[in-house]
């Protein structure tokens, strides 16, 4: 039986540091993962953290993708009541067109204070309810063409005025995976809210 390894990091660093030099060396750690035959990595999305300075996992792993030759980029995670659903689809089915379908989409409610606070989500019996919306409509988006009409709790949205097929517009972009990459959600214990939503895709 073979053991595949995988590396998860948020990545954390003293605050003092400089934001380039981190970045830079969290960049060689992915690099050297992948070169050591690590099967994942999975980086983490905080906004407001001087210890947790990534704030979009899919922006920072485009910048390795040619440096590596077969590691899969996890986020870990989209924190997705942080951004609107169309926004998560089209950023990820770029990504996962870049990478040539070595992505893994990990998602979750964020957890973050501070990140919480400024994007006013402290309404924490909420964020599953808004996590469960937002990629059951990515989801939607992926598998349609337009025109798209989704009525949800938290995110309404609708395309049918302005779509062109001739010229391509007012179309959503599409994964390189089909039917769309994997999913993955945390779950710190057995019972947590994410482990209770999580199913098999």
């Amino acid at each position: 039986m073979t053991i595949k390894l995988g590396m998860f990091t948020m990545p954390f660093h003293h605050p003092d540091r400089d934001y380039g030099a981190l970045l830079a060396e969290d960049q060689e750690a992915i690099v050297l993962a992948d070169r050591l035959g690590f099967s994942e990595a999975f980086v983490g999305e905080h906004f407001s953290s001087f210890s947790e300075r990534i704030t979009s996992p899919l922006m920072f792993f485009a910048t390795v993708i040619n440096r590596t030759k077969q590691i899969r980029f996890g986020t870990g995670v989209l924190n997705l009541p942080q951004a609107h659903p169309v926004q998560v689809a089209g950023h990820a089915a770029m990504f996962d067109q870049l990478c040539k379908g070595r992505f893994i989409m990990g998602i979750g409610p964020g957890g973050l204070v501070s990140d919480l606070e400024i994007f006013d989500l402290g309404q924490a019996e909420l964020r599953p309810q808004m996590v469960l919306e937002s990629i059951e409509t990515v989801l939607r988006l992926w598998a349609q063409d337009p025109p798209y009409e989704i009525d949800g709790k938290f995110w309404k949205i609708s395309l049918k005025k302005t779509v062109d097929e001739e010229t391509g517009i007012g179309y959503i972009h599409k994964p390189l995976q089909q039917p769309h990459p994997p999913i993955a959600m945390p779950g710190t214990s057995r019972n947590s809210p994410t482990m209770r939503s999580a199913r098999p895709s």
